[in-house]
């Protein structure tokens, strides 16, 4: 009960390798006093061990009792899982990732292991999006909106941890991101040339470069440099994406590259705005209704359509980016040993970001990474600065400009025609 209460107000207490590994095999060691009626009803058996993690359980004889304990330890289990892939997904998965790597005591050719099965259900059910479930009717059967992904993910952590020191060439690896940064920096957020690499070459280049350092004896930090400008340069939506698991995987598996990914993503914002990028472009700029000839005829819905995707694809990367952002402060606050370089870099983000109000587009799309922002700095005045009261009204004072300057605007909505992006906005300015 004492938990309980405890994981619903701090979910992310459980974003730990050793408490995540140690849940889990629990509910096996719980699990396996169930199966001890079936080997043997006449001879009891009352110590169950996990020798991975060096953990005995003293359960009496009473299988009615185990029984029961299985079922409600394993429900609970699920549901603190649950609440902290609701506040930190990506972290959680990638946790569970690490677990389901890591070798165990049983035979699993053979042997069922629940706790492995509670990760696989967990990992399955993990959703990244606020926007709502797809309404596919009854005929459809319900599937976990992130199964196929997570396996994906899963098999390509092994493959990929199995492929390193097999021929892997680092020199070669860090000249094909260097090229492709040097490329891609000359025309910022623009696509790759035809006839030289693909968007999918990139992303597995960087899937190596990150299982790499992982695996590594010692940080290479002009690799993890590059594994963060390389993305930022693009701005693509898709590597975005991956890269913002790319990130959390490093972060999570190897905590002394979380402070050079940190400084370089400060360092990498304010060369976003100089560069006009995301949610600092001047290109998708409003124009006064006045300036357009009037023409008595029907609307180009198709030309609507177009601009709509255009805007959208310029400002996806910086909402995911603010995303990921978000959600590792929400993994790390309520740890004072770590947090310290998450705050640091947020604060620098929302400093230089103020410092830049007025290149802040004003393009009604832009609603959803403007207002993101505001709420990651909202969250971070809840944390309260006791000592430094001027540091907290510098950041109340910039936040209420940022949100009171987009309402001094003409009003205007539009929300593309997408019905994920108009809910995931609306439960911004819910939360």
């Amino acid at each position: 009960r004492f938990v309980d209460k405890i994981m619903r107000t701090f979910p992310q207490a459980l974003l730990d390798k050793s408490v995540i590994c140690t849940l889990l095999e629990l509910v096996q060691l719980v699990w396996k006093s169930c199966k001890a009626e079936q080997d043997d009803q006449f001879v009891p058996v009352y110590w169950f061990t996990s020798q991975s993690l060096g953990i005995t359980l003293q359960l009496p004889d009473s299988i009615a009792y185990r029984k029961t304990l299985c079922e409600r330890f394993a429900a609970c289990a699920k549901r603190w899982l649950e609440l902290a892939g609701k506040a930190a997904p990506m972290e959680l998965e990638t946790l569970l990732q690490v677990y389901l790597s890591t070798p165990c005591d049983d035979d699993l050719n053979y042997e069922p292991h629940i706790g492995h099965a509670l990760a696989l259900e967990v990992g399955n059910g993990i959703k990244y999006s606020m926007a709502p479930s797809v309404d596919s009717g009854a005929a459809v059967v319900a599937l976990p909106p992130n199964s196929a992904p997570f396996a994906y993910r899963l098999g390509l952590r092994d493959y990929l941890r199995g492929f390193i020191g097999q021929g892997t060439d680092l020199q070669a690896l860090k000249k094909f991101l260097s090229d492709i940064y040097q490329l891609a920096k000359e025309n910022p957020g623009m696509p790759l040339p035809e006839g030289g690499s693909s968007m999918r070459e990139v992303i597995d280049k960087m899937h190596h470069a990150t299982h790499h350092l992982v695996a590594a004896p010692r940080v290479d930090r002009e690799l993890a440099r590059l594994l963060v400008w390389v993305p930022l340069t693009l701005f693509d939506e898709g590597l975005m994406r991956a890269t913002s698991h790319m990130w959390t995987t490093l972060m999570v598996e190897r905590a002394d590259i979380e402070v050079l990914i940190m400084v370089e993503l400060t360092i990498a914002w304010t060369w976003l705005i100089q560069q006009h990028q995301g949610l600092f472009s001047q290109r998708f700029e409003p124009k006064s209704p006045f300036a357009a000839k009037m023409a008595y005829t029907p609307s180009d819905k198709s030309a609507r359509s177009r601009g709509y995707a255009i805007i959208s694809r310029a400002l996806a990367p910086h909402m995911l980016l603010i995303e990921f952002i978000m959600q590792r402060f929400d993994s790390v606050k309520h740890l004072p040993h770590s947090n310290f370089n998450v705050i640091n870099a947020i604060l620098r983000i929302l400093q230089v970001t103020f410092d830049n109000l007025q290149r802040i587009t004003t393009n009604a799309l832009a609603r959803g990474p403007l207002f993101l922002l505001v709420h990651l700095g909202f969250k971070l005045l809840k944390l309260g600065f006791e000592s430094s009261p001027i540091l907290e009204t510098k950041l109340r004072d910039g936040l209420y400009k940022i949100a009171f300057r987009w309402f001094a605007l003409p009003p205007r909505w539009s929300f593309s025609g997408s019905k994920a992006t108009l809910a995931k906005e609306i439960q911004i300015l819910i939360d």
